[in-house]
């Protein structure tokens, strides 16, 4: 007779804590750098558009990140991870974040940089639904509270701007713009998730940055060209290297961990945005923002110490 196995401690089992993956962990780690490296694309372009329009900041913006793609390929991938699987999927992709792209560069040029960000961080928010409708991503409660308390934190910040009575035309068209890139990005965020089932992260990263210089160089054509200065040519080339920085990461993090489980670690770079405001203009934040930087703190913390399955609790239905 065989003998019987010992029945498993069930109460045990149940209230061990869970850990969280180690993949979801890299992604976590990933999404955070692409935060930073996002925040310090947003100071680049906010020199830049001191002295260029918007079509030139968006063509070498992303002409100038090809090359470290190029080169990061070289180094870590075949040479067949650079073709596009689904070249449908990358227009679609490249037009939408093209545009998103403008439109953001606009804010960055009309705002100030923080506030800009505050704006552009509406779109983690706005992706966990398009995840839970387009892909059929499932919510924790955690996850909810989460992103909940980083938009509160992203409006106390961006509060202590529009209460601001010197704001003109010029700043509501900025803040407008900004809006109106972050709906954007949340589609592009959803279909990144979904393309990288069949495409690589190389291959993504490179057909945006040639989308986006043929998108630029179309809007040269209606915003027109300044002559390139040493300090233009400074504040573009940062924008391209960190533009291929930001790139690489987000579209890792996306492929290792659900959207909704990283929307969170987003709002990171709003408080990145203060540390480099006040190393570069010696500018801090007033009380409200304060308030924001702990509630975004509070939000990363909330699911990076969860004790929960990441992706349990609300189902998409």
């Amino acid at each position: 007779m065989p003998k019987a196995r010992a029945p498993r401690n069930v109460a045990a089992m149940t209230d061990a804590p869970a850990t969280v993956p180690s993949g979801v962990r890299s992604a976590i780690l990933l999404r955070l750098s692409a935060a930073g490296f996002a925040t310090g694309l947003g100071f680049c372009i906010h020199g830049a558009a001191q002295q260029a329009d918007t079509g030139q900041i968006v063509f070498l913006r992303a002409a100038l990140s090809i090359p470290p793609l190029l080169l990061w390929a070289a180094l870590t991938a075949p040479l067949a991870d650079m073709r596009p699987k689904a070249p449908g999927k990358h227009l679609i992709r490249g037009l939408l974040g093209g545009l998103s792209m403008v439109l953001n560069f606009y804010a960055l040029g009309q705002l100030p940089v923080t506030h800009a960000q505050a704006l552009s961080y509406l779109a983690p928010v706005l992706s966990i639904p398009a995840a839970v409708i387009l892909l059929g991503e499932r919510l924790s409660v955690r996850t909810v509270l989460a992103v909940a308390l980083g938009f509160a934190g992203m409006i106390a910040m961006l509060y202590t701007s529009v209460a601001r009575p010197d704001w003109g035309v010029g700043q509501l068209t900025g803040m407008l713009a900004g809006i109106a890139s972050a709906g954007i990005m949340a589609l592009v965020r959803v279909h990144i998730k979904a393309m990288t089932v069949t495409e690589t992260t190389v291959s993504i990263a490179l057909s945006f940055a040639v989308i986006g210089a043929c998108l630029g160089a179309l809007g040269v054509l209606v915003t027109g060209w300044v002559p390139m200065t040493p300090t233009l040519w400074a504040w573009l080339g940062g924008a391209g290297l960190l533009g291929a920085a930001t790139h690489i990461t987000a579209t890792e993090a996306v492929a290792r961990a659900p959207v909704s489980t990283l929307a969170p670690f987003d709002y990171a770079g709003l408080v990145f945005a203060v540390i480099l405001d006040f190393a570069i203009f010696a500018h801090l934040p007033g009380a409200w923002g304060w308030v924001g930087i702990a509630l975004i703190t509070t939000a990363g913390l909330m699911t990076a110490l969860s004790g929960r399955p990441i992706g349990t609790g609300l189902r998409a239905r």
